[in-house]
């Protein structure tokens, strides 16, 4: 056979690098007559956007704002998100994305028969650092690592992103919300677009089966917990317990929201026979859980995912914060924070203080929270 049968287009998406193509497999087919040829950096009029954002869920989701700022610079834009499998509800049936890329087994796989225009990339986690390195794309965008670990920023908002990451004091200095140095980074025409909350017809069913008896009161959803990592974020129960007994004898209908890591907490508030109080069950599904979130007028919640369902669906928010930044919250108008006047900021997962800083947020605060958001409660 004549060697020239034998040219190899290694640039074809199809081929796998390491062993013939499924085609020259199952065909015999050879890289000069094969009709499958398709080279991985192939000119379309669309722009090609990867964003590699893997968690955490709360992190996931509210990084969505910048969807529709991407579609709105770029116009004719297809944009696929990488991300962990747990965390891939927050994506699902959201308009903007053309392709969810889960991070398994295959995904160095796709990152090397794919070629982006654009990889963006603001996530510090060696993983994604690792992925947007290894991505092709005509440009990146974010963060990614040189031949020597160093870590390239793509713009000079990137630059001193990283550094408040990296000193706790910059952090607390901080003044600017997540959204604004995203939409920095990325190089968006502004910083307000919204959060995107999807929540399937399925979910919205479930949550409508619930039956939550109404009354001429609002409906208050209370997530009384935080992940696993933060226990410090979480307030104080016996006052969680408190606020919902006055809030119960005002006629508020009253939904204990979370999760199976929540079980502790809603159990515990159960166990008080508070009338007007119902739980949601531990476990729903994630869209079911915003579903959940979306029957409520107002959530109260520390600086967890709840929080960021709960403004994307742009409900009113009662936030409690303590050893995280509330100055990197964007609440869009419809929140009010409820922040220690003293220990604040820290980013400690763990306290020697016998009064902590959620502990010196009484009650009181909280109520008076409620009662000055625009739905006049």
């Amino acid at each position: 056979m004549n060697k020239k049968h034998y040219k190899l287009y290694s640039n074809c998406k199809y081929f796998p690098l390491d062993r013939p193509c499924v085609y020259q497999k199952n065909n015999n087919a050879l890289c000069p007559n094969c009709t499958h040829y398709t080279p991985v950096n192939k000119t379309s009029n669309v722009i090609k956007i990867l964003i590699i954002k893997l968690g955490a869920m709360g992190d996931v989701l509210r990084t969505t704002f910048i969807l529709e700022g991407l579609k709105e610079k770029y116009k004719n834009v297809s944009i696929d998100w990488l991300v962990e499998e747990k965390n891939k509800d927050t994506l699902v049936g959201n308009k903007f994305i053309n392709n969810i890329i889960i991070n398994d087994s295959k995904v160095f796989s796709f990152l090397t028969s794919n070629k982006y225009n654009i990889v963006i990339n603001l996530d510090l986690a060696p993983e994604s650092l690792a992925f947007a390195t290894l991505a092709m794309a005509d440009k990146k965008i974010g963060y990614w690592l040189d031949e020597n670990r160093k870590i390239k920023e793509s713009n000079n908002y990137a630059k001193k992103w990283l550094l408040t990451s990296a000193y706790d004091t910059l952090k607390k200095e901080n003044e600017h919300t997540y959204q604004y140095w995203m939409a920095k980074i990325a190089e968006l025409p502004k910083d307000n677009y919204e959060i995107i909350v999807p929540v399937s017809k399925q979910a919205k069913q479930k949550a409508k089966n619930l039956n939550i008896p109404k009354n001429n009161k609002k409906i208050i959803g209370i997530n009384p917990s935080s992940s696993k990592r933060w226990k410090m974020k979480k307030w104080n129960l016996d006052k969680f317990i408190k606020l919902t007994k006055i809030l119960s004898d005002k006629g508020y209908t009253i939904l204990l929201l979370g999760g199976k890591e929540d079980e502790f907490e809603i159990n515990k508030i159960l166990s008080k026979k508070i009338k007007n109080v119902y739980s949601t069950g531990l476990n729903n599904s994630v869209q079911e859980f915003f579903a959940i979130i979306n029957l409520c007028d107002i959530i109260i919640c520390g600086d967890t995912m709840a929080m960021h369902a709960a403004l994307g669906l742009k409900k009113n928010v009662v936030a409690i914060f303590g050893p995280t930044s509330s100055n990197e919250i964007e609440m869009y108008n419809r929140g009010i924070k409820v922040i220690p006047k003293t220990c604040s900021c820290c980013y400690r997962q763990e306290c020697s203080k016998k009064i902590t800083c959620m502990d010196e947020i009484s009650v009181d605060e909280v109520l008076t929270a409620i009662k000055n958001l625009r739905s006049n409660f």
